[in-house]
């Protein structure tokens, strides 16, 4: 029975060298005071080293953008254990919008990293609010699937001190190792699903990516349709306001012509009538002379 005893403890020792989760003298853990940012927002981050490293030691910080282009490089002591950085985000074109990456590497503790969302008040990136969002709450998921992942790593500690407990106790041994062994097996088929969750939302974020690269496009476009169909209005108000003018202008003639055909009719009136007093007082005097 010691024999298996020592065949399991050396599984468990290949399985830690052999999983990504195994690792070194310590964990760092990343974070940052909000989850989205927008413009020239003060960022936050928070650094913790389990266990504190002591003097002299330091957490290298480094913020990249959604294309992987560094924006941030910062140098933090972490003697303590914690430490936080804050700097205001934007003021150059590498700040798009988008899913920034947050690391932290100390010298020989397994590395950090955390994600936040930023929202460039210039235009460029993503831009897209919901969007946006929708990679937050992915890379939030992807945050607790790594939480998962290091409980059970717990899990496996707590395996490996039942069973060096075991080894001091040969009457208890056959049945800790039944339960144990089912135990295993339920936490590897745990570490299966988490790692095909893992790759789905990998996949989901690269498709998510490439929509956003469309919608940018199709959103540059619109802009220049709209420019263009403000430009045909203006265009457009202008003529109506010509027409508008000229049809003015038309009915300050028409109303000058109509008052000088009175005048002309008035005045060939008074020429006809004087015309016929003429007439009349030639007549009374032909009338005269021949009687």
């Amino acid at each position: 029975m010691k024999t298996t005893i020592a065949v399991m403890t050396a599984l468990f020792a290949a399985l830690f060298v052999l999983s990504p989760l195994a690792a070194a003298a310590g964990s760092v853990t990343v974070g940052t005071d909000k989850a989205s940012y927008t413009g020239s927002a003060i960022v936050t981050i928070t650094v913790t080293a389990t266990p504190a490293p002591g003097s002299g030691v330091n957490a290298a910080i480094t913020v990249t953008n959604p294309n992987g282009q560094t924006v941030v490089t910062q140098p933090v002591s972490i003697a303590s254990g914690s430490a936080t950085y804050s700097f205001t985000a934007g003021g150059t074109t590498a700040w798009i919008s988008g899913i920034y990456t947050v690391t932290a590497a100390v010298p020989n503790y397994s590395p950090g990293s955390t994600t936040f969302g930023y929202t460039s008040t210039g235009g460029g990136g993503t831009g897209g609010y919901n969007v946006t969002k929708a990679l937050v709450d992915l890379q939030g998921n992807l945050t607790a699937l790594k939480a998962q992942f290091t409980a059970l790593q717990a899990q496996f500690t707590t395996m490996q001190g039942q069973i060096t407990a075991l080894q001091s106790n040969d009457a208890a041994e056959s049945h800790n190792m039944t339960v144990l062994s089912a135990a295993l097996t339920a936490l590897s088929g745990q570490v299966t699903t988490l790692s095909g969750n893992v790759q789905t939302i990998s996949n989901n974020l690269g498709t998510l990516t490439g929509n956003v690269g469309t919608l940018q496009t199709a959103v540059t476009s619109m802009q220049g349709q709209l420019t263009t169909i403000s430009g045909n209005i203006n265009t457009l108000n202008t003529a109506v306001q010509q027409a508008q003018a000229a049809a003015t202008a038309a009915e300050t003639a028409a109303n000058n012509a109509n008052n000088s055909v009175s005048s002309t009719q008035t005045y060939v009136l008074v020429v006809a009538v004087l015309a016929a007093i003429t007439l009349v007082l030639e007549l009374a005097i032909l009338v005269r002379k021949l009687s």
